[in-house]
């Protein structure tokens, strides 16, 4: 929508029910399933135990998604859980969750994933993977892989600068390609001669599994993550009060069936040890099951995965941002849109040079940790916005089945976790600390300056 003397004043809804469930697939089938599943598999050790853990992040999102569908239908604007917060605890968590999510998740995401895409790009091309140096400068080694990421991050962002259908379109088409895929591996993968039944009986239990647990979930929420994105989209949904909760109940479950089939498939491929030891467990599984030929047409369906995953991730962020400086949160270049595509294009950009910066600084896995702890807590906490909206206005267009108990599992577990994965990773945690304790000041000096002299 466009004003004739300020240009575009309001996002355009454009997006309709199978837009919002690929959608929320395609925002959360990226590199985790393919990347972060060696990782998992490493750190939870016993097949019975790495298919619990996939099973409670199943668990978990389904739960996530409809507690998130519910609120989406309360409030029909963009900002998602950022007006959640603001609206039933206050301004400061409002803020400190937009901070969270403008400054170290989605930033980090794109950062995470972009990383992701140059690490498979390098196995077809390995002058352009992560290995390959390319130039030094203040000290600072910079590879190829760091210059395909960032460049890959750019150019989705321009894309998207052009419009949320451009956007959706986009994201539409590689949902469906990788889909197809990860249902390809899963039927040729369980019917492959050379698959074995791996044994499932659970080692004695004990406090020293603890951590190396929490580290696994890190992994699994990072592969799950993805669903809440389409929260912060309710100005650009045709039909939000029918759409929003399909779009995240539908997405959610289309994706906890792929990933349960694909690690049934990583299973019965190879020993743990093997699959625990490769940064490519998808890759390893296929090579074992049918050779390097059946690998290499993995990798570059993995490849289409990583960057529709990335192409989605990008959009929520700059929408929240925009929100928030609607409310004056935050400079005033981050609430224009741009004049004939309706984009938030400076906070796009912003985010892209944000995730450029984390890419040059950052290893995959502490992309991670840091991202995987402080979106985990953010979101317990916009799930626990649920029951202030329940008291407050007992009736809502769409009210979610399973009240209390299916917020509340959520809500409980999501802090459960937030604190696995503190403990498994205590130097990403605190650092995600850091830059929240940041966004205190930040919030803080901003309200002294707004208080009359």
């Amino acid at each position: 929508m466009t004003d004739g003397r300020r240009g575009a004043t309001q996002l355009v809804r454009a997006l309709g029910l199978w837009d919002c469930v690929l959608y929320v697939a395609g925002s959360m089938i990226g590199s985790g399933i393919f990347l972060s599943a060696g990782s998992v598999i490493r750190k939870a050790a016993f097949p019975s135990w790495i298919v619990v853990v996939w099973v409670i992040g199943a668990i978990h999102s389904v739960a996530a998604g409809l507690t998130y569908a519910e609120l989406g239908t309360r409030r029909l604007v963009a900002g998602g859980p950022y007006v959640y917060l603001t609206e039933t605890f206050g301004a400061v968590w409002g803020f400190l969750y937009m901070w969270a999510l403008v400054f170290i998740v989605m930033p980090g995401t794109v950062a995470a994933l972009s990383t992701g895409f140059a690490e498979f790009l390098g196995g077809f091309f390995p002058g352009l993977g992560m290995a390959a140096p390319a130039f030094t400068v203040f000290g600072l080694h910079v590879s190829q892989g760091q210059l395909v990421a960032i460049a890959t991050a750019f150019l989705l962002t321009i894309w998207n600068i052009f419009g949320i259908r451009e956007g959706s379109r986009l994201n539409d088409v590689l949902t469906v390609v990788k889909i197809g895929s990860v249902v390809a591996l899963v039927a040729f993968g369980l019917s492959a001669a050379k698959a074995v039944r791996p044994s499932f009986a659970f080692p004695p239990f004990s406090g020293a599994l603890l951590a190396p647990l929490g580290g696994a979930l890190a992994g699994v929420l990072w592969a799950y993550d993805g669903w809440i994105n389409l929260s912060a989209l309710g100005a650009e949904v045709k039909n939000p009060k029918r759409d929003v909760p399909g779009g995240l109940v539908l997405g959610v479950l289309v994706v906890a069936a792929l990933y349960l089939g694909a690690n049934a498939v990583y299973l019965g491929a190879a020993p743990i040890a093997v699959l625990g030891a490769s940064p490519r467990a998808a890759e390893t599984a296929v090579r074992a099951l049918f050779g390097d030929g059946a690998a290499r047409w993995l990798l570059l369906a993995v490849i289409v995965s990583v960057l529709g995953s990335l192409a989605a991730n990008i959009i929520p962020a700059p929408r929240i941002a925009w929100a928030a400086a609607k409310d004056g949160r935050l400079p005033a270049p981050f609430e224009r849109l741009h004049p004939r595509f309706s984009t938030p294009a400076f906070g796009l950009v912003f985010q892209a040079v944000l995730a450029a910066a984390l890419v040059l600084s950052g290893k995959f896995d502490e992309l991670v940790a840091t991202v995987s702890f402080a979106a985990t807590f953010f979101y317990a906490l916009g799930g626990a916005a649920l029951f202030v909206y329940r008291r407050r206005e007992p009736s809502a267009a769409w009210e979610m089945p399973g009240y209390p108990w299916v917020p509340g599992f959520y809500v409980t577990t999501s802090m459960l976790f937030t604190i696995a994965i503190a403990w498994d990773a205590p130097k990403d945690a605190a650092r995600g600390l850091l830059i929240l304790a940041a966004g205190v000041a930040v919030y803080a000096w901003e309200r002294r300056r707004a208080r009359p002299a």
